[in-house]
């Protein structure tokens, strides 16, 4: 039976920054997960926090910790140096990130026509954030033939009144379809098909070639930006990004898809690959069964296998297991929530109020704050305070209680900060494996 100094369940943003910080800090480290996350339809930024009349992220990540039961009341302090070092580690992994907690909170493009708030963003989206100056134009630039991705309809709803929040935005904005080699001659492609395309040297070659005759056939090569679906490479992201930058007339930027997610995807496997090179195990696949309790301490951990349950020996578990969305919180019957693997108590509403009469209303679903209490060291209580659960057990990421990440955009920083702060409760008993291990039992993606 293997043992690690820690266990993680979950693959969000929340359990890859809790694995990857305990395995830079020599801990031996399993990640256990059913599947894939949020981070696969995500838009690939960092969304940490966005509130109305809040002009930067810092200012709305204080008014939220102001509320003492929002995850940010217990995080705010772990944030900064929590955002630096993801950043640092995504830095080293080839996927540099643009903007800071300071910066003022923008609205950038949609692929659905609108806007929407962004303040840190990987470097193929950052052109965007930068404030458009008088007399540049925005192109909106998509293949013929490529069904998640229509810059007419784009291009229509980014001129509207109010699209760009009373800031100024583009002086014009205009829609432009290329036909690339061979798009048009596949069936269904989807955005990871076309990442893979723009891979290929001699492909991507013909493409910006198209790319720039198009814009001079259409007069639209004078000052700009250029908004381009999101498929500048996955695995070879970085030559293609700077291929692009260098070889179009307008600056490019990403526009983030319908999953799934071509950014989301990028962020994952860095973060991933981190992983794996400082030590650690990454397992998904199979679903987490059962946490062995003994004394009132967690002391195993066990998932399904093809013949019988694989089971890791600890007495250190994060729980990065999602809220309702991730399954980390499941609904019964009889109007309750119940988080499945411990049976933790649940803040949540009643159920008469699952049903919101506006459930897209500005003030967000009263569901969004359901989630599992914590202490200061994120370790789970109850109702009046008191600790709930096994000891060695964190609490981290959507699964923690009080936060509406959708209205209030702060899922990746209570994400982050909060697999960085759990992390650091842990001190490695032993000292970790020189080898980094395998991704046995992960599935493709």
């Amino acid at each position: 039976m293997p043992s690690a100094d820690a266990v993680v369940v979950g693959a969000g943003l929340a359990g890859l920054s809790a694995t990857l910080a305990l395995a830079e800090a020599g801990a031996r480290v399993h990640l256990l997960a059913k599947g894939h996350a949020s981070t696969h339809w995500a838009s690939g930024g960092l969304d940490v926090a966005a509130l109305p009349r809040a002009v930067t992220v810092r200012e709305a990540v204080a008014r939220l910790a102001d509320d003492a039961r929002h995850p940010y009341a217990i995080l705010s302090d772990a944030l900064p140096p929590a955002l630096e070092w993801i950043r640092g580690m995504l830095q080293h992994e080839g996927l540099p990130y643009v903007g800071t907690i300071d910066g003022p909170v923008v609205p950038v493009p949609t692929s659905i026509g609108a806007t929407r708030p962004a303040a840190i963003l990987p470097a193929a989206q950052a052109a965007a954030l930068r404030p458009w100056e008088p007399g540049e134009r925005l192109v909106v630039c998509g293949p013929g033939g490529f069904k998640d991705y229509w810059p007419h309809a784009i291009a229509r709803g980014l001129r509207r009144a109010g699209a760009w929040w009373g800031s100024a935005g583009p002086e014009r904005v205009d829609p432009l379809v290329v036909e690339l080699p061979g798009v048009r001659d596949r069936l269904n492609l989807d955005a990871i098909e076309l990442a893979r395309l723009f891979e290929e040297p001699g492909w991507r070659w013909d493409a910006f070639a198209a790319i720039r005759r198009a814009l001079i056939i259409g007069g639209l090569d004078g000052p700009g930006r250029m908004a381009l679906p999101a498929v500048l490479g996955l695995d070879d992201h970085a030559a293609v990004l700077a291929e692009a930058t260098s070889e179009l007339p307008l600056e490019p930027f990403e526009v983030p898809l319908m999953p799934p997610s071509v950014p989301g995807l990028r962020l994952y496997r860095a973060l991933r690959a981190a992983i794996v090179r400082a030590g650690g195990r990454v397992q998904i696949g199979q679903a987490v069964v059962r946490i062995g309790v003994r004394d009132g301490r967690v002391v195993e951990v066990a998932m399904e296998a093809a013949a019988r349950q694989f089971v890791v020996r600890t007495d250190m578990l994060i729980m990065a297991t999602g809220g309702i969305a991730g399954g980390g919180l499941v609904g019964h019957p009889d109007g309750t929530l119940r988080e499945p693997l411990l049976d933790l108590p649940v803040e949540a509403p009643p159920a008469m109020s699952w049903l919101a009469r506006e459930p897209l209303a500005a003030g967000g679903h009263p569901l969004e704050a359901a989630g599992i209490r914590s202490d200061a060291e994120l370790r789970p209580v109850d109702a009046s305070g008191r600790p709930a659960g096994p000891a060695g057990v964190r609490i981290c990421g959507s699964l923690l209680a009080g936060q509406r990440y959708l209205r209030e955009r702060c899922g990746d920083g209570v994400a982050v900060a909060s697999g960085w702060l759990a992390a650091g409760a842990h001190r490695p008993s032993a000292p970790r494996r020189d080898a980094p291990q395998s991704l046995a039992g992960e599935v493709a993606g």
